[in-house]
């Protein structure tokens, strides 16, 4: 009798810690379901937020060159410049060029037709080559003209370069 008692009391005890068990255990799944789906939102939300970095330092390095174009200061832009950017100018210059190759003829193209304003109507900045369009005024004998100016930027060994710069 006093055997069958403790036969009873470890199945017992066995029933018991099984229910805690099974009860921890579902609580540990949901706990482990509900992280499961917070890691791919929090991703989604890190993600989202280099995205909103990016953008912004590439709106930032438009701004800059904006600025030197305003100045028509090209020794500014040559940081800028990358071993082969694109030209295409209304002078008849078109194609690729070293940094070097393009500072000499930016300079002598914006020394000719020196900037009377410049600014970007639009930028471009959530795409993988950002690009800003925008409006370059100069003077000339018969008075103001106006041309439109592409520029595309390129990622190249965490610096922001031209890719290609296009007036027209």
């Amino acid at each position: 009798m006093k055997n069958l008692k403790i036969i009873i009391l470890f199945l017992s005890f066995i029933f018991i810690s099984n229910q805690n068990f099974h009860y921890c255990q579902t609580k540990f799944d949901t706990s482990l379901k509900k992280n499961k789906n917070q890691i791919p939102t929090n991703l989604k939300k890190l993600e989202h937020l280099k995205d909103l970095e990016k953008q912004q330092s590439t709106f930032y390095e438009f701004k800059i060159i904006e600025s030197t174009i305003t100045q028509g200061n090209i020794g500014l832009l040559t940081t800028y410049f990358n071993s082969r950017t694109y030209l295409n100018l209304p002078n008849g210059v078109s194609g690729y060029y070293s940094n070097n190759q393009v500072y000499y003829v930016l300079k002598n193209y914006f020394q000719k037709h020196r900037v009377k304003s410049f600014s970007f109507n639009e930028i471009v900045t959530d795409v993988n080559t950002p690009y800003a369009i925008g409006s370059y005024d100069f003077n000339t004998r018969n008075g103001r003209k106006s041309l439109r100016v592409y520029v595309s930027l390129k990622k190249i060994q965490n610096e922001w370069k031209i890719l290609q710069l296009t007036l027209n």
